[in-house]
């Protein structure tokens, strides 16, 4: 019996791999395609043609970008799956973390109020990684604008990503956080020229988890999603 459990997970432990491996390979694919693609363009077109030659420089340099994204955060789960991603807490003021990265973060359809004074004990290097997640997430599917709420209760920080876009059906809400998930199954994006590396939000669930950090995700098709976390204030 026993052997046949350890066959079995054997089993499953290499189906897991094969299809992280594919999963990978597809990831990269995509963004070499677009780069070998517009490669070939400009070999054969040379650069004559201003419009042309921006808009390959600019997809090469996207997809590029899309890649090295990738890359890091492979490398980031590799190291959290190896006990080797070290945290280090100290006490933080949540509302000038959030403040400093959405100046940084410089976009137009970021919108936010005045965010009330909250002390967390937390890394903020890795909230901040947690934070572009799931802004860029949400940015990623909605062409409106995204707005980020705090508020403070009950010994709790709830931080909230508001956006307005083509939102999640109710049977991938709870895989979203599954590595590569939406290379397969889940939304498709509003833009092909948009980055679609299903690692954004694994990397955001192990931070949120290293931190205790609760997370729930209410969304209707066509109308939008909220990501709701509840982080421990001190």
């Amino acid at each position: 019996m026993q052997s046949e459990i350890d066959a079995a997970q054997a089993t499953e432990s290499f189906l897991r791999q094969q299809r992280f491996v594919n999963d990978v390979s597809h990831e990269f694919r995509t963004p070499l395609t677009i780069i070998r693609g517009y490669v070939d363009l400009l070999e054969s077109c040379g650069t004559e043609d201003p419009e042309l030659f921006k808009e390959a420089i600019t997809s090469i340099k996207n997809s590029a970008q899309n890649m090295q994204n990738l890359i890091e955060n492979l490398l980031f789960l590799a190291r959290a799956d190896q006990g080797r991603q070290p945290l280090t807490k100290v006490p933080v003021y949540l509302d000038d973390l959030l403040k400093k990265f959405i100046e940084a973060y410089r976009s137009p359809r970021v919108k936010f109020s005045k965010f009330p004074p909250c002390k967390i004990l937390a890394d903020g290097e890795f909230l901040k990684k947690m934070f572009a997640a799931f802004l860029d997430n949400a940015l990623r599917y909605s062409t409106g604008t995204v707005k980020i709420d705090l508020t403070v209760a009950d010994g709790a920080a709830i931080l909230k990503f508001i956006d307005k876009g083509i939102g999640i059906s109710k049977d991938d809400k709870e895989k979203i956080f599954d590595i590569f998930y939406r290379t397969d199954k889940a939304r498709t994006k509003l833009s092909d020229k948009e980055s679609s590396v299903g690692l954004g939000l694994s990397v955001a669930k192990w931070i949120a988890d290293r931190h205790d950090i609760k997370i729930s995700v209410k969304s209707k098709q066509g109308e939008g999603s909220t990501f709701t976390l509840t982080i421990p204030t001190i």
